[in-house]
């Protein structure tokens, strides 16, 4: 049976935070049961674009701070790295915080943008994927994500977060394969995991954000760090926790169906979320509609002119090309729209909506 441990931690301090994280630990045998001396461990945080981290749309830089230093006390060697969806690297790693994390630590930040060819254990959907190389080279990968809500696949919690090993570009076309069908890119996340393989999760869940995230939701306070071996084990506790179904989630769905949910064990307090707010496109339609008529009942972008600056990064990000800019504003071609919601996930002044 797999550990899930949440504990208490109320702010980002790094005393506190360093004494949660050993209280997480614990109960799983301690940093030390999951990394060795001399090994090359890439940090996996959650950074999605560059926003600064009370914004709560990436892992707190204080967490991956407390995460590196003991992995570097071990004697291991850590790296951090992600493949942001949004914005180049430059710019997120410095309002996120990061870029001062990695000048204090003297730990590398590593941009994920060149691919290889990876098998996949079980090939499910896929054989091979096309991951970052230094998912290859390294030893272990620690996943650092952050609790929040997601437009198209409800949360974004463990499993979705090691999408981000994916190089840059390339999520998109895995978006337009997809399509509008969830199943599909829920079990392309659940691949992508089995193929990293993070031998560690840590969710960032004292600050994280409700709505119709997973960049324009509400920050909520949670004040909880969750810890365990297993990512699908990990999302289901939070599901549990929130008082749902765990089937609402896509990915414990499709993990479910293909015998990846694990029975787990949830140590410590669950984390005080009956209420939370999930996105206006969670509600799934009736699994007997199917396919042909699921587009009647997945919401479509809508843009809100006033807020509208007119920059076209909407147009750029769109993997279907649904958005064309026609006088001076984004416009959305509904057929071609296959609600991946990109567009709304880039837009900084929150005019795309749905």
């Amino acid at each position: 049976m797999e550990k899930v441990v949440s504990v208490p931690c109320l702010n980002y301090d790094k005393e506190h935070l360093r004494r949660a994280l050993e209280e997480a630990l614990a109960p799983l045998g301690g940093m030390e049961a999951f990394i060795k001396p001399g090994e090359k461990v890439m940090v996996k945080p959650n950074l999605l674009r560059a926003s600064p981290p009370e914004r709560a749309v990436t892992t707190h830089p204080h967490l991956v701070e407390a995460v590196v230093e003991m992995v570097l006390d071990i004697g291991a060697k850590p790296f951090i790295a992600d493949s942001p969806s949004l914005g180049p690297w430059a710019l997120v790693v410095k309002k996120t915080g990061l870029l001062k994390v990695s000048e204090r630590t003297g730990v590398p930040l590593v941009n994920l943008k060149d691919p290889v060819n990876l098998r996949t254990p079980q090939g499910f959907f896929f054989r091979v994927l096309e991951l970052a190389k230094e998912v290859f080279e390294c030893d272990k990968v620690i996943n650092l994500p952050k609790l929040k809500t997601h437009s198209m696949t409800v949360m974004t919690m463990a499993v979705k977060n090691l999408f981000g090993c994916v190089p840059g570009h390339r999520k998109a076309s895995w978006h337009l394969k997809a399509g509008m069908d969830r199943e599909f890119f829920s079990t392309l996340l659940l691949e992508i995991a089995l193929t990293v393989k993070p031998c560690l999760q840590i969710l960032d869940a004292i600050w994280g954000m409700e709505g119709n995230g997973p960049t324009s939701g509400i920050p909520r306070f949670i004040g909880r760090i969750l810890a365990s071996k297993d990512p699908v084990a990990l999302d289901a506790s939070v599901m549990e926790a929130m008082g749902h179904e765990l089937e609402l989630l896509p990915v414990l769905k499709a993990a479910k169906k293909r015998k990846l949910l694990p029975p787990y064990q949830l140590i410590g307090d669950p984390p005080k979320i009956k209420d939370f707010k999930l996105p206006k496109s969670t509600s799934p339609s009736p699994p007997v509609i199917g396919r042909l008529f699921r587009s009647f009942f997945i919401p479509k972008p809508k843009l809100r002119k006033e807020l509208c600056i007119s920059c076209g990064e909407c147009e750029k990000v769109c993997p279907a090309k649904a958005i064309k800019i026609k006088g001076g504003f984004p416009s959305i071609e509904k057929g071609l729209c296959i609600r991946c919601y990109c567009c709304q996930e880039i837009c900084l002044q929150g005019a795309l909506y749905f």
